[in-house]
């Protein structure tokens, strides 16, 4: 990250500017005495002027100094890449769990241990209220969900059954896997087939 540096010209200074101002003023105040014995009529033509002068000085050292706290501010600090809590970086931390969205497409097993390989596991709906923000995702991704013989029940990873609070299941192909769609809908899929896929990690 760059940051701008950006000075004042030395002419612009206020101290500079100020320094100027009493020596004009002082200049004019020694010509304003030169002249006391000339005619009325000059002697306030030459106060004029040098009222004229010395408010145009001073609205420049105004906006001097204005110009000079604008640019010398204290630079704020860079923003840092955050995560929530132990989250790895550079994941989604929402309500005490992390997720990671993964553009390559894998087999159901595939995505099943590149998730193990990151201490988390496939995307399971725990609740629909404390995981809504899923309900926005497009397009299908592998999620640990699974159907297991002999009477072919809806599983997650970790052995526990399928609620129908949790999902709605969609039958669309012969698989006993299972991609996430969206609003909480779920869509049989052939295992072999490639697909992305979404790991989490709940945080204790």
């Amino acid at each position: 990250m760059f940051i701008l540096n950006m000075s004042i010209p030395k002419m612009f200074n206020p101290y500079f500017l100020i320094f100027l101002t009493l020596f004009l003023f002082v200049c004019l105040l020694v010509c304003f005495l030169l002249f006391l014995t000339a005619s009325p009529f000059f002697l306030v033509h030459s106060i004029a002027i040098a009222l004229g002068i010395h408010f145009i000085i001073m609205v420049m050292i105004c906006g001097a100094i204005i110009i000079h706290s604008l640019f010398h501010q204290e630079a704020p600090l860079p923003l840092q890449e955050s995560y929530c809590g132990p989250c790895p970086k550079n994941w989604i931390c929402y309500r005490n769990t992390c997720y990671q969205f993964f553009n390559e497409s894998k087999s159901w097993y595939q995505s099943q241990a590149s998730c193990v390989s990151q201490n988390s596991s496939l995307l399971k709906i725990y609740s629909r209220e404390h995981q809504d923000f899923l309900k926005l995702v497009k397009s299908y991704h592998w999620m640990g969900l699974i159907q297991t013989p002999p009477n072919g029940s809806w599983q997650w990873e970790d052995g526990s059954i399928l609620l129908p609070d949790q999902l709605t299941m969609v039958d669309m192909q012969n698989g006993t896997c299972a991609v996430y769609g969206s609003n909480f809908k779920a869509y049989t899929e052939n295992c072999l087939t490639p697909n992305t896929y979404i790991c989490m990690q709940r945080i204790v």
